[in-house]
């Protein structure tokens, strides 16, 4: 157990600290598997019947993968700050649809890739991966349907 302040801002002003608990673990690193990378993870889930350490450590580790796919959508793929153009509820199930067919093609590439060098998929960067998509496509574009590759 731990005490924390919102912010540095509040503590100079007196606001009360927060108990929180610190859970500490390793995970055993991708790059090196006898190397073991420590987190700590800071939660107000103080009963630790009802929220086991390790059950908070999986479901942490379960949501920033969300957050990640997420970030991939809105930020790298759909690059634009307005996120949803349609108006019209049939169309944004479309567009949303259409935006998470790009995300796993560029995850199903990111796979392919990744075995053909014997690499974790994890390895390769998201967004790299969508500026080799992005400088290719002018090329697919230009070529007659006889020429494409048969995946």
């Amino acid at each position: 157990m731990s005490w924390i302040y919102p912010s540095g801002k509040l503590r100079k002003k007196g606001c009360e600290p927060i108990l929180v608990r610190v859970i500490e673990y390793k995970i055993e690193n991708p790059d090196n598997p006898e190397e073991q990378i420590r987190y700590r993870l800071i939660t107000s889930l103080l009963d630790i019947k009802k929220f086991p350490a390790h059950l908070l450590a999986y479901e942490y580790h379960q949501r920033w993968e969300v957050e990640n796919t997420i970030d991939e959508l809105k930020v790298h793929l759909l690059g634009r700050k307005t996120h949803i153009r349609s108006q019209k509820p049939r169309e944004v199930v479309q567009e949303v649809y259409g935006l998470l067919l790009g995300h796993w093609t560029v995850r199903t590439l990111i796979f392919q890739a990744a075995t053909s060098i014997d690499v974790a998929p994890l390895r390769l960067s998201f967004t790299g991966t969508l500026r080799v998509i992005r400088r290719a496509l002018p090329k697919f574009q230009r070529l007659q349907p006889h020429e494409l590759p048969f995946f």
